[in-house]
């Protein structure tokens, strides 16, 4: 039996496993994937294969040695949001390695007068809007033992936050990651975001179980679990899970799916592009499948309340 065959048992097992143990759900709407990631459902935290490992599971920047740098971009119909971000990573000079990423997101959320009316002027003429920025930028280390059987990592992290009619802030916060491949192609990741809490709903603290099956060049497969601990009053859960097939070692085709709040929420994701070794040009669009109970816009159509579409460049030095 090759190490495939075997390997296929195990991650089917421990899918089932990670999917049943999850309770409710919490909100994912704030997850932020780079284009690849977005595609395969964001269950990339132990695959790692874009810059999304740098604030996802810095330990998986040193699944395979190489110099990656990429640039993406994400828009939000229902936010009027536009995200840019820009990331780099050096796992192949030695087993230590070093990553940066930086993202700036420009909105305007629909108002909610449950959330913000206390910051708005009351007064029947005054326009509702809020544009808001929010800056990001990460560090991660991360290094591998074992022949990157076994690898470790960290992130730090800041976090700006600028309003037009609310105060700015300010945050610092840190992550961890864990990836061991008990198995060449079958690896599991534990992974932490914000251990330091950040005292926000966007960016809470989070403890996340991984599993990826790399049947490289031809398949990738991920579920991801991830628990909640300060959004709400008990831990609560969401879940991931994508693969990417490629076809001549050239062009991928990305399919995935994650879920919210005890599956109220469903969001199923898709994307394409050229994917070679070097170079990867993608497109990944995530599309709302369950009844939207968030506050919607009136002045785009449902469609554009449901999309998110992201394009990215990213170029690797193996």
């Amino acid at each position: 039996m090759t190490w495939h065959q075997r390997a296929i048992p195990w991650a089917l097992s421990l899918a089932v496993l990670l999917v049943v143990w999850a309770p409710t759900q919490v909100h994912a709407e704030e997850d932020f994937f780079e284009p690849a990631a977005l595609g395969m459902g964001g269950a990339v935290r132990t695959l790692g294969p874009d810059t999304s490992a740098i604030h996802l599971n810095p330990a998986s920047m040193v699944t395979k040695a190489r110099y990656l740098t990429s640039f993406s971009y994400s828009h939000y119909g229902r936010e009027k949001s536009h995200l840019l971000s820009t990331g780099a990573y050096d796992s192949k000079t030695s087993n230590f390695a070093l990553g940066t990423k930086y993202s700036l997101r420009i909105f305007e959320p629909p108002f909610s007068a449950d959330r913000d009316v206390p910051w708005y002027p009351v007064s029947s003429d005054t326009e509702i809007r809020d544009k808001r920025r929010f800056h990001r930028w990460d560090v991660a280390a991360a290094y591998a033992f074992l022949q990157r059987r076994l690898n470790v990592g960290l992130t730090a992290r800041v976090l700006r936050k600028e309003y037009e009619i609310r105060e700015n802030r300010v945050r610092f916060s840190m992550d961890s990651g864990f990836n061991v491949f008990p198995l060449p192609v079958l690896g599991i990741s534990v992974s932490s975001q914000n251990m330091i809490p950040t005292n926000d709903d966007r960016y809470p603290t989070r403890l996340a179980a991984g599993l990826g099956l790399m049947l490289d060049p031809v398949l990738q497969l991920g579920v991801d679990v991830v628990w909640d601990f300060t959004s709400s009053e008990k831990p609560t859960t969401d879940v991931h899970g994508g693969l990417e097939v490629r076809i001549l070692n050239l062009f991928a085709i990305r399919g995935g799916y994650y879920s919210d709040r005890q599956f109220t929420d469903n969001y199923a994701t898709w994307g394409v592009g050229l994917a070679s070794d070097r170079i990867k040009i993608s497109f990944s669009m995530r599309i709302e499948l369950g009844p939207i109970d968030h506050t919607l816009r009136e002045d785009v159509s449902d469609a554009t309340n449901r999309l998110w579409n992201t394009i990215g460049f990213e170029v690797a030095f193996l």
